[in-house]
């Protein structure tokens, strides 16, 4: 009788469990464009977020320049005062981020932030001759400071104080790095000076619910060094360099704003197979950064001497993949594009079962991600017109996982910038905006509310053409058709040949099969199933508030994946093949 108590309480707990698994919310979508929400006008600023939010966006995510807001950045001596208050910083080195957060949140939108790049001189060990981009050795506790007073400047409430000496200092400090960005991302002509409330005037900030912890680890042009000589090898050094950071900045951000998640990783997808050179490839960054070998034992030698299990609410990566299609994977199974999401949920969750990493840090917020485009780039390798098929391609890689979260977009606008060098990009110069840079929208800006991507699939001896979509910001009962015509009818007779189709949401025969296939709720995509054929377009028609009759791309299915041949067949095959 116990056991069929248990083996019934079993059943039960699975019942009520099946619901909740198709309640999955959708992935929160994010954008980031420093450029445009940090050093825009206001203006520009106010369409930019009108244009994200069209489009389904309802996340932005922004930089906390450490060496940008920090006092005295180009100055050899910790400043004095608590640098893990807000108001120890001077109040017009906030300005930018206090204007992108308000802005933000008046648009209806949620903002992020990235307690990141650079670090002032005082906060590093190296780079002695350098007056920019500092990184090299950084000070975790000095880090941690800036982040709880970023924290607590963006907890809920804050009011910010404008003092007679705050003012001087903004205006006598030298930030290099404020006159990087400034010549970088600002306008090339003058603009009007943001207006600073006065004393009585000023209003408190808003709440910010998610914070990262630094950005990109490991690429060498966030932090140094990235690699160290140990008995004539080198091995990787800034994995456990951002680990002190972690260990040190978590518990401050949730001092200052208990309520928040914070994220870490902000990994780069790819890094060097050569030892030594430039960055870290991310699950070998991974592995080191959590103590265990390649294995995924623990190591507890050497920098791993005093490892404590890792926090954190969440593991941020941005899984680029530039200048391939997104389903390519290179041969270094280190590096993580788009394409090798699974390898990166499955380290994580055995990372999480070792007691490694804190539980969270097995869902996975990816928070940059984009497609350069030529035009404007000469450089890049896929057209304007490819991009909305590259984008939605890639989603629908990432987000088949459960443990995906969140899905990016870098950036809104594409970046004016000069010609491109021989070997990489001037900085600055990023062309992966759904929008030129004069703010005319790509062909990809009108499908990014509405992405959606076919293939081709097996199913036993059978092919079908799996089609996956979803709505953005769509409300409950939104339902889409599935269209299909011959492939190539171009004129304006065959484009009336659209017809739709029943299918289904799985690969099947002899089952009732609907010409409408409802989402399970806002935003979740859906899959339907059709059998392939030869020649044929197909495209989704939605049914959605805000979004009747709107349709997407004509699609083409990708290849079918080959049959794979074992035994004696194969043998058979291949001795065919020689003979002929």
């Amino acid at each position: 009788m116990t056991a069929l108590r248990t083996i019934l309480l079993c059943l039960a707990l699975m019942i009520l469990l099946v619901p909740a698994a198709h309640a999955r919310p959708a992935p929160e979508t994010v954008v980031q464009d420093d450029a445009l929400f940090l050093h825009g006008s206001e203006d520009e600023i106010e369409t930019g977020l009108r244009q994200a939010r069209d489009i389904g966006i309802r996340r932005v995510r922004l930089t906390a320049g450490w060496s940008v807001i920090a006092p005295a950045p180009a100055l050899d001596t910790v400043p004095e005062g608590d640098l893990a208050d807000p108001a120890a910083y001077p109040r017009d080195h906030w300005r930018n981020l206090d204007r992108a957060v308000r802005m933000t949140v008046e648009a209806g939108m949620k903002p992020m932030i990235d307690i990141a790049f650079w670090a002032p001189r005082w906060a590093i060990n190296g780079q002695a001759g350098e007056t920019t981009r500092l990184r090299t050795n950084i000070d975790a506790g000095q880090y941690a400071r800036f982040a709880e007073a970023v924290a607590r400047r963006y907890g809920g409430g804050y009011v910010p104080s404008r003092s007679l000496a705050s003012a001087v200092a903004a205006a006598t400090q030298p930030r290099p790095d404020a006159n990087l960005l400034e010549s970088l991302f600002g306008h090339r002509k003058p603009q009007p000076p943001i207006a600073v409330p006065a004393i009585g005037q000023e209003a408190a900030l808003p709440a910010v619910d998610l914070f990262t912890i630094w950005n990109e680890p490991n690429h060498s042009g966030f932090l140094q060094p990235q690699w160290r000589r140990e008995g004539g090898r080198y091995v990787p050094q800034s994995p456990h360099l951002y680990r002190e950071m972690v260990y040190a900045a978590y518990p401050a951000i949730k001092r200052g704003a208990p309520d928040s998640r914070v994220l870490i990783g902000g990994t780069a997808s790819m890094g060097s197979s050569t030892p030594g050179r430039s960055g870290v490839p991310p699950l070998l960054f991974l592995r080191a950064f959590a103590c265990v070998d390649k294995r995924l034992r623990p190591v507890r030698s050497g920098p791993c001497a005093k490892f404590e299990r890792i926090p954190g609410d969440g593991w941020s990566h941005h899984p680029y993949s530039l200048r391939t299609l997104p389903d390519a994977l290179p041969r270094d199974t280190d590096k993580l594009p788009v394409a090798a999401t699974p390898r990166l949920m499955r380290t994580l969750r055995r990372l999480v079962a070792g007691g490694q990493i804190a539980a969270a840090n097995a869902t996975v917020y990816m928070t940059e991600y984009g497609y350069e485009t030529n035009p404007p780039d000469p450089q890049a390798v896929f057209s304007p017109q490819q991009q909305g098929r590259l984008l939605a391609w890639a989603e629908y890689l990432a987000t088949r996982d459960p443990g995906v979260v969140m899905w990016p977009q870098f950036q809104l606008r594409d970046r004016p910038g000069d010609p491109a060098g021989p070997r990489m990009r001037p900085y600055g110069d990023w062309q992966t905006g759904l929008l030129n840079a004069d703010g005319t929208p790509k062909p990809a800006y009108h499908e990014y509310r509405t992405p959606a991507f076919a293939s081709c699939r097996r199913s036993g001896k059978r092919r079908w053409i799996e089609v996956w979509g979803r709505v953005r910001g769509a409300e409950q009962g939104t339902s889409a058709q599935l269209q299909v015509r011959s492939r190539g009818a171009v004129s304006a007779a065959a484009a009336r040949g659209w017809r739709t189709v029943l299918s289904d949401n799985r690969p099947r025969l002899g089952r009732a099969r609907a010409a409408q296939a409802q989402q399970p709720s806002p935003g979740v995509a859906i899959t339907r199933f059709i059998p392939w054929r030869r020649g044929l377009e197909v495209r989704l028609q939605w049914d959605a508030e805000g979004a009747q009759g709107s349709t997407g791309a004509p699609l083409v299915a990708t290849a079918c994946p080959a049959v794979k041949r074992t035994g004696s067949a194969a043998a058979s095959r291949v001795a065919r093949a020689r003979r002929r």
